[in-house]
């Protein structure tokens, strides 16, 4: 969203009271005009009219927040958008123009092969016919009064799809904004065969890169029989998969996307039933996306450890990287199979209404239908995941279980923090984790202090804050009303298994095989090494520097203000920083080392375990935080 601006300015909060914590060197007012509050700031900017797209029904005056924060709003085709904005009372009482514009590239009437067929009316779904009304229209322009408050408001309805600019001017001052309009019902959209290539392709050389590394991994481990077994094993994985998938190859289930967009093009009945699968397929794609932009990030973070079991365990974790790939590789294969089996062509001819079902459409039915089976048949019975499944718990069981031990279990931290200033509280804010403790050392290992080596891994599930920043720190820019406030979290939990998924979740197939590497995709990840000792019942750890946290993550504040101090609507943006886990474990550990009590359990006693929670609190003339963290790990596997 842009405005006409007068000054362009902008606050940059550099909070380092939220770590809880002030060196001297950051106590000290930065270079740049930060006051004693560690507020990097310069001042707010006025303009002369602000615009923005809100949903029809809105009241007068009406708070909202967009689902999407930063991004345009979204809206269905059809339904009322409203154009709403504030002014500078200078322009009070006048008449606004505000100019709507619909994208101006004219709309192809639809493939045949693919999409809706131009003029036809898609049945019992609802949705708007593809005729000329479909097509970009003229710019639309409204007139508004501008209110004695300096705001107005408009509704305009949208009658074609795709973003739409605002244009909103009185005299040489103007504003701009857009907001997005989609169809009702997305049936006639295609899948992307070239796209869904591409994904899938890069998915498929990621897997290579993997068993490459882990070759490399285990040639450095010791020279043993087990090690001689383990790299035959990898061998068979290896050319199980080059027979299965060759290298530098797409998988053979990519050529079935185009015959099954044209078997969806052929009836508006056929589309509904091949509705769940086209979502399905879309879903997949889009998270193969989400793992193709960060794979090289985990590999390239793969590192020797310091001791074989350090070694093993990033072996282990890269096997689970490549048996998640593999079955996020062959799993569109087994849906578009069994998709095919439910819906044979006998099925799908009579969804084509009587006046259509000649011979020359259900051949093509027919046609289609082989042609798509042939290229998905065989995907849902491979077994290249079963493999590397297989591979895994060899790795785990037979290797290093005969080498090492670990503790492992969850991990749960949490943050509640208030900032101040001189006594008065304008920030609140609330972070959650959620994570394992693993803990590795030899077998057999023996003497009066066992060393462990490990690591803290998981992500932040809840980012959630809110704040009074420009009435405590900026109080001659409060004296107004809010007319407007957007809210940007940083993202967090496990996106990569959000839950909302059409009876198919990679997300899930990602997080519970994966491992670390997997994990490492999600939003907000953290590992932070660790390194103790085992004496006796006594267990000690210490948190080395993390290796990747979210420590740079931050919320986004944009507000909008009506100051009778001014004749100009005033824009703010300001970011808040959030601290990252390594602070809040470390907190909780009282800034030292954690100690525990090593028990034991289970109907024999003969399992290790440590449980424990810990909790503080920490003030400072600025800060307050409240830190905990649950602790249970166990040696071998709690019961």
């Amino acid at each position: 969203m842009a405005t006409t601006s007068r000054i362009s300015a902008r606050i940059a909060v550099c909070l380092a009271g939220a770590l809880l914590t002030l060196p001297a060197a950051m106590a000290q007012p930065p270079a740049g005009g930060a006051d004693d509050d560690g507020v990097q700031a310069m001042q707010p900017r006025d303009v002369d009219l602000y615009v923005e797209a809100v949903p029809g029904d809105l009241a007068l005056g009406q708070a909202w927040t967009a689902p999407v924060p930063g991004q345009p709003y979204t809206t269905a085709m059809g339904r009322p958008v409203k154009i709403r904005g504030v002014a500078s009372l200078a322009l009070a009482g006048k008449t606004l123009s505000v100019t709507v514009t619909s994208r101006q590239k004219k709309e192809p009437p639809g493939p045949p092969d693919q999409g809706c067929p131009a003029g036809t009316q898609e049945m019992d779904t609802g949705a708007q016919p593809m005729s000329d009304q479909m097509r970009p229209q003229p710019p639309t322009v409204l007139q508004v009064d501008i209110r004695n408050s300096g705001t107005f408001e408009t509704v305009y309805t949208p009658s074609v799809t795709g973003m739409h600019q605002i244009l909103a001017n009185a005299g040489t001052v103007g504003a701009k904004s857009e907001f997005d309009v989609v169809d009702p019902v997305m049936l006639c959209e295609p899948l992307s065969p070239k796209e869904i290539e591409q994904e899938a392709r890069q998915l498929s050389e990621t897997t290579y890169q993997t068993v490459d590394l882990v070759d490399q991994h285990i040639q450095a481990l010791p020279d043993s029989p087990a090690k001689d077994e383990f790299k035959n094993k990898l061998g068979e994985l290896r050319k199980a998969m080059q027979s299965a998938q060759p290298r530098g190859q797409a998988p053979g289930w990519v050529k079935s996307i185009e015959p099954f967009n044209r078997l969806r093009s052929l009836s508006p009945r056929i589309r509904q039933a091949a509705e769940p699968l086209r979502r399905q397929l879309s879903e997949w794609q889009e998270k193969a996306r989400q793992s193709n932009q960060q794979s090289k990030q985990v590999l390239a973070k793969l590192q020797h450890g310091n001791v074989v079991c350090d070694q093993l365990d990033i072996v282990i974790n890269a096997l689970k990287f490549v048996d998640f790939s593999l079955g996020l590789v062959t799993t569109p294969g087994q849906l578009i199979e069994g998709w095919l089996k439910e819906n044979v062509p006998t099925k799908l001819i009579g969804q084509i209404s009587g006046a259509d079902k000649v011979p020359a459409v259900q051949q093509t039915i027919e046609s289609l239908w082989k042609f798509s089976l042939t290229y998905a048949s065989g995907w849902s019975g491979l077994a290249l995941p079963k493999v590397a499944n297989d591979l895994v718990g060899y790795a785990a069981n037979r290797y290093f279980d005969r080498y090492c031990q670990t503790f492992t279990g969850p991990v749960a931290a949490e943050m509640k923090g208030v900032v101040s200033k001189i006594g008065a509280p304008w920030w609140w804010f609330r972070i959650k984790t959620s994570g394992q403790l693993i803990l590795r050392y030899p077998k057999g290992a023996t003497g009066a202090a066992i060393p462990l080596s490990g690591e803290l891994i998981g992500n932040a599930s809840l980012f959630k804050s809110k704040d009074d920043a420009i009435r405590v720190l900026f109080p001659k820019f409060a004296k107004g009303t809010v007319f407007h406030q957007t809210r940007i979290e940083p993202l967090a939990g496990n996106m990569l298994n959000d839950g909302g998924y059409s009876g198919y979740d990679p997300g899930s197939i990602m997080m519970d095989k994966g491992g670390t590497m997997v994990r490492s995709l999600a939003p907000a990840f953290f590992r932070i090494p660790v390194r103790g000792e085992l004496r006796g019942d006594r267990l000690r750890i210490e948190l080395q520097p993390a290796v990747v946290d979210f420590k740079d993550k931050y919320t986004t504040v944009r507000q909008v203000t009506l100051s009778p101090l001014s004749m100009f609507p005033n824009v703010t943006d300001y970011e808040l920083p959030y601290p990252g886990a390594h602070t809040i474990f470390q907190r909780a550990f009282n800034d030292g080392p954690a100690e525990f009590v090593v028990t034991r359990i289970g109907a024999k006693k003969d399992v290790m375990q440590i449980k424990q929670h810990f909790t503080r609190q920490r003030d400072t003339n600025r800060t307050h935080g409240e830190f905990s963290v649950d602790v249970t790990a166990c040696n071998p596997s709690c019961p």
